[in-house]
């Protein structure tokens, strides 16, 4: 059985702890958001039906009892207003514990409260696993679970055949909330694998990496759109001859030749927006005037000849046409589609700027 290497376990290892990047930690939120919501809901009901039911003899710290309730609103309130995951993890927390310091207040308020908090301190540490990414922030706040629940209470039986009970019982209930709280972070760090992975293969060609025509018209659209960019060009370029290409050498020869060409439009592209359009045609839109457009079809149409003339001659056609804002972005295109067949007519390996 192969390991994983070093690289992914700590590209798994680091969000499960962590919580992950800034990117990762945007995604979770929403999910984190609802979730932390409906439990704190659920806490400050269960604290207000606890009070509520105590029978008459017992009666808690009225202070305390009060601080812990609107410690609870306050968190909540925050976290429904909040926009970022550390924000939300602190209010969770801020959220728990005072949840946790009210349920020991009532305890102190009936007496036997070792006998009460216990099975309180179990629930909550398996009850907030689900609202903490990253075993780092969910232990810290379980010890403050315990702390709060647990100070000045235990051992309750020194010396008795029956003290090891409640520190087992605390072990047992933090590693299985550990386990929780990963398999969770997990489920979370695979469903935002796939998301990234669904949106690669959506807008990336999968042979060459560049943008793909969805993607590449989306965002030409966008820049098209803008009412104070400056002056745009597209370029359609086209590799020549690619079917011979295909048909003598081969498929595998023709990918080859794919992906050498998108190499060298991504390289000398650099800042300006490219992608496949399909086939062996690729697309650059390109910031700047006409004559840095011109000089910059021509020194591309030089890289591709040069890039393999050592083993086989492969050349490019390039049709550029300014992408005018006042009409569609069709209309360029088709301009532009026009010049690269002008291109081809007059002997191929150059371009023609409408």
């Amino acid at each position: 059985m192969r390991l994983p290497s070093m690289s992914t376990l700590r590209r798994i290892a680091v969000p499960l702890a962590f919580g992950g990047n800034s990117e990762q930690q945007h995604t979770y939120f929403a999910e984190l958001h609802r979730v932390g919501m409906v439990t704190q809901l659920l806490g400050i009901i269960a604290y207000s039906l606890t009070w509520l039911l105590m029978p008459d003899p017992y009666h808690p710290n009225f202070s305390h009892a009060v601080l812990a309730l609107l410690g609870m609103l306050t968190s909540l309130i925050v976290r429904y207003r909040c926009t970022t995951l550390p924000v939300l993890t602190i209010t969770g927390a801020c959220a728990v514990l005072t949840l946790t310091f009210g349920l020991r207040t009532m305890a102190d308020a009936v007496h036997h409260a070792s006998f009460w908090v216990l099975p309180v301190g179990v629930f909550m540490t398996l009850a907030i696993a689900s609202i903490f990414n990253g075993g780092l922030s969910y232990l810290a706040v379980v010890a403050g679970v315990w702390w709060n629940v647990g100070h000045g209470l235990y051992p309750v039986n020194a010396g008795l055949p029956d003290e090891s009970w409640a520190p087992l019982m605390i072990a047992v209930s933090v590693l299985f909330g550990l386990a929780l709280n990963v398999s969770f972070s997990l489920l979370r760090l695979r469903n935002y694998h796939s998301k990234v992975e669904l949106t690669r293969l959506a807008f990336q060609d999968g042979l060459t990496g560049l943008n793909n025509r969805r993607m590449f018209t989306q965002r030409a659209q966008q820049m098209h759109g803008a009412p104070h960019g400056g002056m745009l060009y597209f370029l359609m370029i086209d590799i020549d001859d690619f079917k011979i290409i295909n048909d003598q050498q081969g498929h595998d020869a023709g990918d080859e030749v794919l992906v050498r060409t998108a190499a060298i439009i991504a390289d000398k592209a650099q800042g300006h927006l490219c992608g496949r359009l399909g086939g062996e045609e690729f697309g650059i839109v390109y910031a700047g005037d006409r004559d840095a457009a011109r000089a910059f079809a021509g020194a591309l149409v030089e890289a591709v000849s040069q890039a393999f003339h050592a083993a086989q001659f492969v050349s490019i056609s390039v049709g550029v046409a300014e992408l005018d804002r006042a009409k569609e972005l069709g209309h360029s295109y088709r301009l532009a589609d026009e010049a690269l067949y002008l291109a081809k007519r007059q002997g191929k390996n150059r371009y023609v700027i409408a």
